[in-house]
């Protein structure tokens, strides 16, 4: 026969009330009540009746974390660090995850929309922002609780998001790579898609007009042939390592003809030489505020939404270096 919560009240000499506040740990009870039943429960080997608890509470202490709609997710280890982070800090606060994955937004969707009503999550966080989204658009509608990671071009007074200040990110990038004596610099990318880009871009668009530079924009694809560029600013290192690998071919060395500096800080990073100049994103402290944000969120009855920034540092190594 199971164990209940009077059979842990009487081991522990307190009422079943007293033992359902430890549960909540409620800080109306004192730390050494607390021990008290804590024992108990151990000795007894108590466990908590969590289908109870969903029923009588209307929650299922889950999150859904949706990933974006496209087909190499497992080729960016952006996306494995970011959920190790979510899963690890839910786990804190004894809350579980569950995935949401598809190649199209219509696929996203109907998961999204099967789990909700199935009572199966209590929200959603979502790991991408873009300008339109049906996803997102859905969860307005229905009035379901979320999170973004990133920052979403429209109705940000209405969502909370977390993000990094892309546009900062892409200025610095470009006058780093000024002060290093670098005229002719590129911003290189594998896509157009996406407020990540647009906002990088933008920065170091307006850095290099700023110092009186022409912005020049590269898509990375067979074609990519450098004219007269000694610097590039690459959206992520994925791309990045890529891009080292052409300049290989077209008989360019890294950092000695081009420097190259780039985002994120994955293990990427420093697979090969040369090691990457990065921007540490803190990708842990993003997945982490996603969850933090997303509770309070769900405990705030006022509906209140805002932006949280995360702060990020640039990595120097061997993939820059001063233009000779």
């Amino acid at each position: 026969m199971a164990v209940t919560i009077k059979d842990v009240a009487k081991r522990a000499g307190v009422n079943a009330s007293t033992v359902s506040r430890v549960l909540k740990d409620s800080p109306e009870i004192s730390e050494k009540t607390k021990v008290k039943v804590r024992k108990a429960m151990q000795e007894l080997g108590y466990t908590r009746n969590v289908a109870a608890q969903i029923l009588a509470s209307g929650k299922s202490n889950t999150i859904g974390v949706v990933f974006p709609p496209v087909e190499d997710k497992s080729n960016q280890p952006f996306y494995m660090k970011v959920l190790t982070s979510i899963n690890e800090t839910a786990c804190k606060y004894d809350v579980s995850i569950a995935v949401v994955t598809g190649y199209k937004e219509s696929e996203l969707k109907q998961q999204v929309a099967l789990m909700y009503s199935e009572k199966r999550v209590d929200g959603f966080i979502v790991l991408y922002a873009g300008q339109t989204d049906s996803v997102r658009d859905y969860l307005l509608d229905k009035k379901i609780p979320f999170v973004l990671l990133g920052t979403p071009t429209e109705k940000q007074n209405e969502i909370t998001h977390v993000d990094n200040d892309n546009v900062l990110m892409g200025q610095e990038a470009a006058r780093y790579l000024i002060d290093l004596g670098h005229d002719e610099i590129s911003f290189v990318t594998d896509t157009k898609d996406g407020e990540v880009f647009k906002e990088r871009y933008q920065g170091y668009q307006n850095e290099m007009l700023k110092s009186k530079r022409q912005p020049k924009l590269l898509v990375f694809d067979e074609n990519m042939f450098l004219q007269t560029e000694t610097g590039l600013v690459v959206m992520d290192e994925v791309v990045a390592l890529k891009v080292i690998a052409r300049l290989a071919e077209q008989g360019l060395k890294v950092p000695e003809d081009v420097s190259v500096i780039t985002y994120n800080n994955s293990a990427f990073s420093t697979i090969v030489h040369p090691y990457l100049t990065t921007f540490d994103i803190n990708i842990v402290r993003l997945g982490a505020a996603t969850v933090e944000k997303f509770l309070a969120l769900t405990q705030n009855k006022e509906g209140f939404h805002d932006k949280t920034i995360i702060p990020f540092e640039l990595i120097l190594r061997e993939s820059t270096g001063r233009k000779k």
